[in-house]
This record gives C-alpha cells, sequence and structure tokens, in this order.
C-alpha cells in the first residue's frame, strides 16, 4: 500500500468529507477522489459507501483505518528517527589474529580517542589476506607483519617468536607433533624449513589462522607450536630457544593506513604508531 494513498484515505475519513480533505492537505477534490480510488483498486475492496448522501466508511474502510493509522504513526516516525539520527561514523580495521587482544585492543582505544563515538568493524586474517583487503579499500587501517628491513608501513615494534609447550618433554618428541599458524605466516615457513634443514622428523597436526585453537592444542598436550612471544597464555611455557630445534625468527609488526576515509584524513600513522607504544609501555 502506498504510504500517501493511506494518509490521504486517514485525513478524508478525520475530515468525513472528500471537500474538507481536500482543503487540509492542499489538493483538489478530484485528486482526493483519485487517490482513494487507486488505493481501493490496490486493495481490490470499497473503502466508502457511496450510496448514502454522507460519505460513510463501508465495512472494508473500517477494518483499514486503524491499521493505516499505526502504518502512518510507524512510518512517521522511522523517518524521524533516520533523519533526526547523526551519520555513522565508521573505520574499518584489520589485524593477525595472534595479535587481536593485544595490539588490535590498543589501536581500537587510540582510534576512539581521536574520534570519539566511531564505530569499529575488525576483522581477523593472516597479512597476505590483509593487504589484499586494504588495497582494494575494504580496510581503512591494517596492523600486519613485514619483512625484516622493510619500508612498508610504520613499525609498531618486533616481536620475537617462541616454541610454546605445556610439557616441556614434548619438545623432544620424534616425530615432533606440530600445531602452527597457517602456511602464509612466518613462523610457519621458518619452522617447517629449520626442521627439515636440521633432519628433525615432525607430524603437522594441525595448521590454522586461529591462535586459539593452537594454544588449547598445546594446552592439552597434542602438540608444540610456535608463536609471538606476547600472544602465549601465562600458564603455558614459552622458550626462545630450544636445543637441536630451529630458532624462531623475529618479526616485524606494522601499521598501515589507505586513505580515503575523512575520518582519518587528518591522523598520520606515526602519530598513531607513537601512540600504541605508550599503550603498551604502560601495561
Amino acid at each position: 500500500m502506498d504510504i500517501e494513498l493511506l494518509r490521504t484515505f486517514v485525513t478524508v475519513v478525520d475530515n468525513g468529507s472528500f471537500t474538507r480533505a481536500a482543503s487540509q492537505i492542499y489538493r483538489s477534490q478530484s485528486a482526493i477522489s483519485m487517490q482513494i480510488k487507486r488505493l481501493e483498486e490496490q486493495l481490490d475492496r470499497r473503502l466508502f459507501d457511496r450510496s448514502s448522501r454522507s460519505l460513510k466508511l463501508s465495512l472494508d474502510g473500517k477494518a483499514l483505518a486503524p491499521y493505516a493509522r499505526k502504518l502512518l504513526k510507524l512510518h512517521d516516525e522511522a523517518m524521524q528517527n533516520i533523519i533526526n539520527r547523526s551519520p555513522v561514523k565508521n573505520i574499518r580495521i584489520g589485524c593477525p589474529d595472534d595479535f587481536s587482544h593485544t595490539l588490535l585492543v590498543d589501536l581500537i582505544q587510540v582510534m576512539r580517542r581521536h574520534i570519539p563515538g566511531v564505530h569499529i568493524s575488525s576483522i581477523c586474517a593472516n597479512s597476505n589476506i590483509l593487504r589484499q583487503h586494504l588495497d582494494s579499500s575494504e580496510l581503512d587501517i591494517t596492523i600486519i607483519t613485514r619483512l625484516e628491513n622493510s619500508t612498508e608501513g610504520v613499525l609498531l615494534r618486533q616481536e620475537q617468536g617462541v616454541w610454546l609447550s605445556n610439557d616441556p618433554q614434548l619438545l623432544q618428541h620424534r616425530p615432533l607433533p606440530l600445531a602452527l599458524l597457517e602456511p602464509s605466516c612466518k613462523f610457519h615457513s621458518s619452522v617447517i624449513d629449520g626442521l627439515e634443514k636440521a633432519g628433525i622428523s615432525y607430524d603437522l597436526i594441525c595448521d590454522a589462522s586461529n591462535c586459539g585453537l593452537l594454544i588449547e592444542l598445546v594446552r592439552r598436550n597434542c602438540a608444540v607450536s610456535v608463536m609471538a612471544a606476547h600472544a602465549v597464555p601465562s600458564d603455558l611455557v614459552q622458550l626462545s630457544e630450544v636445543t637441536n630445534l630451529p630458532a624462531p625468527p623475529v618479526t616485524e609488526i606494522a601499521i598501515c593506513l589507505k586513505g580515503g576515509n575523512q575520518l582519518i584524513a587528518g591522523i598520520s600513522l606515526e602519530d598513531i604508531a607513537l601512540e600504541m607504544k605508550k599503550l603498551h609501555s604502560q601495561k
């Protein structure tokens, strides 16, 4: 049902006359009659009893009237709500999963400080996928890992990789039971290459993009893993060096920005990185 036809219908009902209704909404009587006729055609029902001298609602008209009032009220409330609300301020942020509970939280705090009331949408994925999202303008800011001495983005920190175990004796098992981050992760490729060069047998039980899964596998003594030191929970053993096993690499963590979102046009990556470093040092 056309909302304007319903509005005309209610105006006619309230005024009891096509003439008075036409005068109230500044339209001709013939225009009012045409609108009522169109509404009747949409419903395939007669809304007024035209057999009497006075204007009377038909049974279908009486049934429609209370619903028409409700529909108009909801329509007008919705319009006022949309028109009067402030435009949504949104920033899209990406981050690798292993930094989501630390650096991503810091970044959200910093952006909320710069842009009060901003809504933040975040995704977690490996750095290669995050770069693709940034290039295609699906993200505004992203935290990534990068190669050492790279100039990509602004450096946040260097992170030491560590061997992770619930039982250090498991590190001596052969084949070595492994649960690693997905193959595109620097820790994954470095560990596998190091083990193969050293001739150490291993059983890659699982690779995943979710650190929580790897941590739980380690916690249950199903495997050992390698990940960034700050991602290791306090109840698990972390070792930067293990006899006969390859040393985990150091990775660089950077923050990258995609221009185009006017909300962040005046904020520099250097300022964001500096504030994130300050937050980290206060912990």
